[in-house]
């Protein structure tokens, strides 16, 4: 079993601090005030969980995908007809906005594994009949989909 955690996109991690942190910055600390705080930073506790633990897994037969510790999805490899490169940010487990979309017979899925050449060479490896097509040629510095960690 191969595990692959996901990119973690920086605008996305400041985009949940700029939206929450004024919240404690700007609040009366009353006691109703300190039930809301703590109820909000365990909700940003489960969403940095979920972000930091989403990871894929391939397996002997299927790619398995999991948000947190909860499985999301799962795929069998021999059904997997091609890997491509996709900026769609519809709602994924991809914590990116550089994402690998993996075609299947049954099955779309929207990835983003943090080292995608290992991860397409065990692919291709357990089923060699994926069609990849990446194209990275474009990919400066500068553009917002390549600030991951």
């Amino acid at each position: 079993m191969h595990k692959f955690r996901s990119r973690v996109s920086v605008l996305l991690l400041l985009f949940v601090v700029l939206t929450v942190v004024p919240v404690f910055f700007f609040g009366e600390p009353n006691e109703e005030a300190w039930v809301a705080f703590s109820v909000l930073g365990l909700s940003i506790g489960i969403v940095l969980l979920m972000l930091f633990g989403m990871s894929y897994e391939i397996g002997e037969n299927y790619l398995i995908i999991k948000v947190g510790p909860i499985p999301y999805s799962r795929i069998k490899l021999s059904e997997i007809e091609k890997v491509e490169r996709s900026y769609n940010p519809l709602s994924s487990p991809a914590a990116s906005l550089k994402r690998l979309y993996v075609k299947g017979k049954n099955k779309d899925l929207l990835i983003s594994p943090s080292d995608e050449e290992e991860f397409i060479r065990i692919l291709k490896q357990r089923n060699p009949h994926i069609s990849v097509k990446i194209d990275d040629g474009n990919d400066e510095w500068w553009k917002f989909w390549n600030w991951d960690v």
